[in-house]
């Protein structure tokens, strides 16, 4: 089966009922595939064949979507990029990825030219730049017929560029079968997108968790109710007066949606589900979401290399986590079906339970590989096992604890300490809003602990308080040795933290830093 299939069949099915409603207005499936055809022939005629990669720099809308589909039409690979990079990081992408042809807005085709960067075949949506296609005059000459080229459900259909936290952005291949592999097995956890049904959608869609519940969505014949941005207020509203069954948020915008002020007086009858993951929540902060909004919370854990998740915490798991067992809100939950899970040593041979290793997971939902780079390829795929670079443990029944990624452990007077772990007992703490863990210079030890703290709105903190409070819960060598407090924490397109850029102030100077 490809990516467009589900979609067509609700197209034909049920064609009246409205895909879609973004910031110009609402489509119906009809009308949609009908875009999407028109978008694929366009294509075709501009050359591009089964393979070609097609750039595009698009806020969140739905076309965003309808052009994943367009290529999956004729066997081309879709490349979305985020559009908070700057325009030579847009080149680099576009030159690695070997596309002729991008699609971008308006403003991001004038950036690219104020660079003085144009791809061969530039297309731009709204008012184009001087030397760029105007895409509604391309979609208007193209014609409606269904594309020749038949696919195949192991040809890759999605290429995302990883986030960059340490390093060059590599590309990850994502399949077809991947990507509709991770929608179906991801219903065991979250249900099943059911047509007529209403969900809400704020993640980036040059994202892979954007991407994967935007076509969840679709694939199931869902309304996918779209913002350009994260407005916590429009959030809240339209949950309310669209009501929303499904939304897919980070614990930065959770937090945000905290402090709006009137929250407690709100209601949200249809909210069946919200899903969260992408980086750590505080147990305090969860459990005064899970009280506000009074639905079912699923934590996801995954990675681009997954085609978005791999383990769930489940809505069951948060219920018996408030009901006595607080410890699961620490856990990235269990493997979905047809996911196996490993935690292994450095010689490879598995972890008992408890003992932190590098985490493994193997299904039909790792991707292809890395584009044009065959050595990080084997280096991330081993007998179809993704070494997924992160630390974590297993406990006797099988839940997963996210330990820390390995890049980011530590390593203090000769004992390793997992950030994650010291940052777990920050987030205990009543007045902290969110806190991450760094290694810093250290003339005597080669590192240290640093913690870097968002207190609450309003709430005063000090080293002294925080560092009692550590004392208690962590042994000496864990413990932060030196504080530093925050309005926000630094974070990239998809939520995660920027450790890299916190500790670049602190290793300037130095043989060696923690990268």
């Amino acid at each position: 089966m490809l990516l467009h299939e589900p979609f067509d069949f609700h197209a034909i099915s049920h064609g009246d009922y409205i895909a879609a409603k973004d910031e110009s207005g609402a489509m119906t499936y009809a009308a949609a595939r009908e875009r999407s055809l028109r978008a694929a022939a366009m294509l075709g005629r501009m050359g591009v064949d089964p393979g070609d990669r097609v750039v595009t720099i698009v806020h969140n809308s739905f076309d965003a979507l309808l052009l994943i589909l367009a290529a999956s039409r004729i066997g081309a690979v879709c490349v979305p990029l985020s559009w908070r990079l700057a325009p030579p990081e847009w080149q680099g992408i576009i030159e690695d990825a070997d596309a002729r042809v991008v699609i971008a807005d308006g403003v991001h085709a004038a950036a690219m030219e104020a660079a003085g960067f144009r791809p061969d075949i530039a297309i731009a949506t709204g008012e184009p730049p001087a030397g760029w296609w105007r895409l509604e005059d391309l979609l208007a000459d193209a014609g409606s017929a269904p594309p020749p080229h038949r696919g195949d459900a192991d040809a890759v259909v999605l290429q995302l560029y990883t986030s960059g936290t340490t390093g060059r952005p590599k590309g990850a291949m994502i399949t077809h079968a991947n990507l509709l592999a991770n929608i179906s097995l991801s219903a065991y956890a979250i249900g099943d997108a059911l047509p007529g049904e209403r969900s809400l959608h704020v993640l980036p869609l040059f994202h892979i968790a954007g991407v994967m519940f935007a076509f969840r969505a679709l694939s199931g014949g869902e309304t996918l109710f779209i913002h350009a941005t994260v407005d916590p207020e429009r959030i809240l509203r339209t949950l309310v007066e669209e009501e929303i069954r499904w939304t897919f948020i980070v614990p930065a915008i959770i937090q945000m949606l905290l402090n709006v002020p009137g929250l407690s007086g709100r209601k949200f009858p249809a909210l069946r589900h919200i899903i969260y993951g992408a980086s750590p929540i505080s147990k305090h902060v969860l459990v005064k979401a899970m009280r506000a909004f009074g639905c079912g919370f699923v934590q996801g854990f995954g990675m681009t290399e997954l085609s978005c998740v791999g383990t769930f915490l489940s809505e069951a798991d948060h219920d018996m986590a408030v009901a006595g067992r607080p410890e699961l809100l620490a856990s990235a939950g269990r493997p979905i079906p047809g996911t196996r899970l490993r935690v292994v040593d450095a010689g490879g041979h598995d972890c008992r339970p408890g003992e932190i290793g590098e985490i493994l997971i193997k299904g039909p939902h790792v991707f292809k590989g890395y584009w044009k780079l065959p050595d990080a390829t084997a280096a991330a795929l081993t007998d179809g096992w993704l070494r997924s670079g992160d630390a974590g443990s297993l406990d006797e029944r099988g839940y997963l604890f996210i330990r820390d990624r390995i890049k980011d452990m530590i390593v203090t007077g000769g004992e390793n300490v997992y950030p994650a772990e010291v940052e777990a007992v920050l987030h205990q703490h009543p007045r902290v809003a969110e806190a991450t863990v760094i290694g810093i210079p250290d003339e005597k030890w080669g590192e240290t602990v640093m913690a870097v703290i968002v207190p609450e709105p309003g709430a005063a903190l000090d080293e002294a308080e925080l560092d009692g409070f550590c004392k208690a819960r962590l042994g000496g060598f864990k413990r932060p040795r030196a504080y530093t407090f925050v309005p926000e924490l630094p974070r990239n397109a998809s939520g995660k933290v920027l450790k890299r850029e916190l500790r670049a102030a602190y290793w300037q100077g130095h043989d060696r830093a923690v990268a």
